[in-house]
This record gives structure tokens, C-alpha cells and sequence, in this order.
């Protein structure tokens, strides 16, 4: 029997293995700040997630500047550098040279993050990709647009992903070109959707009447209503109806467009707005997505970082047992209270910058001046000030709560309240202190014999006799 496969050359079979062919393409770099233009950036600094891939190679490789790639890299550049990590942005340009820099920062970052055991603080119920219909029992499956109409914004708040854009992140003229290029060419098939909702609509009330009047009659013996059975003068009707319901209308807007959900809280589709609604029509007024006030995230909600479900786990020490935190990290005082931007402190987490926790807590800077004059508690050196004399800059143990990312790709830590014994155990860990083992030596040094002074000692040792209990005249002397 002949091979169904097609055979391939040997050159072609060599271009298909080869690292160029299973490179790739980059993704879009992540969006500009607009408020970046009134705010010093530096052009070297970290983007917030990758766009190319990271190419690597082994010590005996490098050395020889062979990389995988049709020529070998320099080795005064690639040698340098502490890891073998580069990131190839073109491999043969117009100078037949291969552009590439190293990409040791989101790498490492990579380890880092997976070290700390984080998990994404996003609900699973909301990591869809496809505009699914509700997981209601009631509509379980169902094709019918009238029953996906009760739940229209529903649908939309349960994924993260949407083909539309988020229209409450867009500018004036994004908008614009938005409408101009993608909304306008799109009305015959508006139209055509609208026409098909009141068809659905139609046989939905036709299927309610009919059972009314005749309840032996089945539903399937019952002919829907087509889409093209729907005149113009009712489909304009249907349309003034809807220019009245702007609840309905922002709902069936959206589903067409497949548009990101925006926030309720500030505009007229409120819930307190009941002069928008409609009296006697049902309403189903669902909860803001997490991602109506700020965007959806242009990345997967977990960004690729980690792939843990959920926080809810023990560490367990090989001495101490199950622990009742996690184990702190050791992060790094990246801007201090007092410094150039006078503003709140920046730590430097695995990576990431965080702020520090807002409400009172050791970090506060009101807390520590108490903490340390009541307590004697001990102040984070470098918080308030930058400490020239500390290598490597000012350090501190914290501990992560949640990590999420933005709607510009960006990760985002929430720090918690420090505690002494969690942070005692980490450094024990990691061998900056000897708690354990000082106490061990403590426990086998002998015990000194305790000496009673003098003025305690009882020299007379007197012992009852019988006359001191009443019994003298018994006759019985001294016991």
C-alpha cells in the first residue's frame, strides 16, 4: 500500500526542523501610556510582558557563538552576558546581520514569579475565550435568540476576550475611526439581526398564545416565524421600540458587536435609573464584569506565569511543620518615601513593582514611629530614606496576597501585613539567622545548680512535737 504522506526533500525536510521555521511570530507590543508624555521614561526600561521568543543554547555552543541560527553570534556580546537568553528580532536583515539582545529580564522574571507559588486572583468562572450562550439550565444549548436575549449581558461578563473593543478606554478619534471603518459598513447585517430577533420574538409569543388557548397543543407542530416573513414597517417599528429601551438596545449593540462590557455604575443603563426602563417588561440587571471599569486584559488573565488553580495549600517545613502562612519573599526598596518623586514607597517583588499596603500596617510610616517607641519594634531601614550604606540597597521580607494582571498587560501585586514569625522562618530557611539551632545549644548546655542565699536558707531545722498539735498531756513526747 502506497504512503499517503508526501515526500520531501532533504533540503526542505532540514528548513523544516531548523529553529528558524519553529520560531514564532511576535506579538503586538503592549499599548503607550498617554500620560507617559508628561513623565520621565526611560527607554531602556523592561516592557511589560515579551513579544518575541527566547532562544537559548548550550555553555559548549555559546563559547563558539553557534546559536542554531544560518550565522554564528558575536561572542564580545553573547559571552558577557550571565545567561545564555537572546531574543532574535530579525534574523537576516537588509545588513545580512542578525538582529537580537538579550532577553535575560523576562526570563528570569519568569523564575522568580514561579519560586513565589502565586496564583491568579481571577474568578474561574470568567476565563472563557467564546461568546457562549448563559449556563443556565434553562437555555442550556438552546439556538433560540429569544431565550439568549433574557440573559444577553450576561454572556458578555463571562469572558475576557472579545472581538469588539472596549469602548470606554478609546479616545475621540479612536472612536471615530472605530465607527467610520467597522460599525457603518456593518448596518445591512444589523438589519438583518434585528429581523431575526423579532422573528424569534414572534414565535416565542405565537408558542405562549397557542399554549394558552390550547394547552394538548405541542410546540413543535407550531411553525416559527421566518426572518424574511418581517416587513419593513415592522421592522421600523421595532426599531423606535428600541430607541426607548436603551437597556435593551446597549444589550443587542453589544451582542452583534461582541464589544468588551463597560460600567454601569456612571451612566443611565444604572440600575437607580428606572426612568429608562420600561414598565411591565422584565429586566435582568446583572453585575459589572471585573473588567467594565479598567478593560479586559489584552494577554491571558494568568499571562502565561502561572498555572496554579488556587492559594489554598499548606507549606510545610522540615521542622516546623505545616506552616499558617506562606513563606514571605525577600523584595527589594526600589523607591523610598522620601526620595525623588516624594510619593509612596516602591517595592520591587520577584520582578514587579508593588506599593505598599494602604491600610495601617508595619510599613505605614505613623505605625513604625510607634511600634518603635512603645514596643521597641524594629523600623525598615531604607523605607523612608535611601541608605547609601547598605550593598545591594535596601531589602525587606514581604508577603503577596493576590497577583492580577491590567488591562495594559501589566502584573499587579497586593502586599500583605508582615509578620515576625513568618519572616524569622524564611530567613532561618535561607540561612541569615539560627533560631533553631541557638535554641538546640541553649537546651544542651548544662543546668547551673541553683544556690539559696543565706537569709532563705533554714538553718534550725525544727520539727513538730506532740505538745505543738495539743497532745501534751497524752504523754507523748517529740515524734
Amino acid at each position: 500500500m502506497a504512503s499517503t504522506q508526501r515526500a520531501v526533500s532533504p533540503g526542505a525536510a532540514l528548513l523544516r526542523s531548523s529553529r528558524l521555521f519553529s520560531m514564532p511570530s511576535p506579538i503586538a507590543p503592549p499599548p503607550g501610556d498617554m500620560s507617559s508624555a508628561t513623565k520621565h521614561k526611560s527607554e531602556t526600561a523592561t516592557t511589560a510582558f515579551p513579544t518575541h521568543l527566547t532562544v537559548t543554547t548550550p555553555s559548549t555552543s555559546r563559547m563558539v557563538g553557534d546559536w542554531g541560527f544560518k550565522r554564528p553570534l558575536p561572542l564580545k556580546t553573547t559571552t558577557k552576558s550571565t545567561f545564555p537568553l537572546v531574543r532574535v528580532r530579525k534574523v537576516d536583515s537588509i545588513e545580512h546581520v542578525t538582529d537580537f539582545q538579550s532577553s535575560s529580564e523576562h526570563t528570569i522574571t519568569l523564575e522568580k514569579f514561579r519560586e513565589m507559588n502565586l496564583s491568579f486572583s481571577v474568578p474561574e468562572r470568567r476565563d472563557f475565550t467564546t461568546p457562549a450562550p448563559s449556563r443556565s439550565p434553562a437555555i442550556k444549548g438552546s439556538s433560540d435568540p429569544a431565550q439568549g436575549s433574557k440573559n444577553d449581558g450576561d454572556p458578555l461578563s463571562l469572558r475576557w476576550k472579545f472581538g469588539g473593543p472596549w469602548l470606554a478606554g478609546m479616545t475621540d478619534g479612536e472612536f471615530g475611526r472605530y465607527i467610520a471603518k467597522k460599525v457603518h459598513p456593518r448596518r445591512p447585517e444589523f438589519r438583518q439581526f434585528l429581523r431575526e430577533r423579532l422573528a424569534a420574538q414572534k414565535t416565542a409569543a405565537r408558542k405562549t398564545s397557542m399554549s394558552d388557548q390550547d394547552a394538548s397543543t405541542p410546540t413543535n407542530a407550531i411553525s416559527p416565524v421566518q426572518a424574511s416573513e418581517i416587513t419593513e414597517e415592522e421592522l421600523l417599528e421595532y426599531t423606535r421600540g428600541l430607541r426607548g429601551d436603551r437597556h435593551e438596545l446597549f444589550n443587542l449593540v453589544s451582542r452583534f458587536l461582541d464589544l468588551a462590557p463597560v460600567s454601569n455604575a456612571d451612566s443611565h443603563l444604572a440600575a437607580g435609573s428606572l426612568e429608562f426602563y420600561h414598565v411591565g417588561k422584565p429586566y435582568d440587571l446583572h453585575r459589572d464584569s471585573p473588567y467594565a471599569s479598567e478593560g479586559p486584559p489584552i494577554t491571558h488573565p494568568s499571562a502565561g506565569l502561572s498555572y496554579l488553580r488556587t492559594q489554598s495549600f499548606l507549606e510545610n517545613h522540615p521542622i516546623y511543620g505545616p506552616q499558617d502562612a506562606h513563606a514571605s519573599v525577600k523584595a527589594r526598596i526600589v523607591t523610598p518615601r522620601f526620595g525623588a518623586t516624594n510619593s509612596a514607597p516602591k517595592i520591587g517583588v520577584g520582578g514587579f513593582i508593588a506599593n505598599i499596603p494602604t491600610f495601617d500596617s508595619s510599613f505605614n510610616d505613623r505605625r513604625l514611629r510607634m511600634s518603635s517607641a512603645v514596643t521597641g519594634g524594629e523600623v525598615i531601614a531604607g523605607l523612608n530614606d535611601f541608605d547609601p550604606s547598605q550593598e545591594g540597597g535596601a531589602k525587606v521580607y514581604v508577603q503577596v496576597q493576590t497577583a492580577n494582571v491590567d488591562a495594559t498587560g501589566k502584573v499587579q501585586l497586593k502586599l500583605l501585613e508582615r509578620k515576625p514569625e513568618v519572616d524569622l522562618v524564611q530567613k532561618e530557611l535561607v540561612g541569615e539567622c539560627d533560631t533553631f539551632a541557638g535554641a538546640v545549644k541553649e537546651s544542651q548546655q548544662p543546668q547551673k545548680r541553683l544556690q539559696m542565699s543565706s537569709r532563705h536558707r533554714n538553718t534550725n531545722r525544727n520539727f513538730g512535737n506532740a505538745s505543738k498539735y495539743g497532745l501534751g498531756g497524752l504523754g507523748g513526747g517529740d515524734f
